[in-house]
């Protein structure tokens, strides 16, 4: 695959996940990156699970969430999810993508990175 100019290039940025790792968000890889901010973490339903659990070979996951560790920590366990599919450093990334409110809150979207770490896909929900 190609680089197109006419798509942004995501800059490097790297994410602390509930569970202590780092993640690196926008670096050449071999699988898409999927990024899902979701302000409250108890949106998390069965069928983003099923999509993530669906799709897990072709893409890495990402879901940025303001919501506390207690809240993140029951979603984790009620969907039996990995801890470091999950992270709550929204302030940079909110930045970084533009996706914050007018009260400079972060925004519910998804955006697909392709493994030239070029945004496909952005979209606010």
């Amino acid at each position: 695959m190609s680089i197109n100019l006419q798509r942004p290039i995501v800059k490097a940025l790297g994410l602390e996940m509930i569970n202590g790792a780092t993640r690196l968000l926008g670096i050449p890889k071999e699988r898409v990156q999927v990024v899902i901010s979701l302000p409250d973490i108890t949106a998390f339903n069965d069928q983003l699970n099923e999509a993530i659990s669906y799709f897990k070979s072709r893409a890495e996951t990402f879901i940025i969430t303001t919501s506390s560790i207690d809240e993140c920590e029951k979603v984790i366990k009620e969907f039996e999810l990995k801890e470091s599919l999950i992270s709550r450093e929204y302030k940079e990334f909110s930045k970084i993508f533009n996706i914050k409110d007018e009260k400079n809150q972060l925004k519910k979207s998804l955006m697909i990175i392709d493994t030239n770490c070029q945004i496909t896909h952005k979209e606010i929900l």
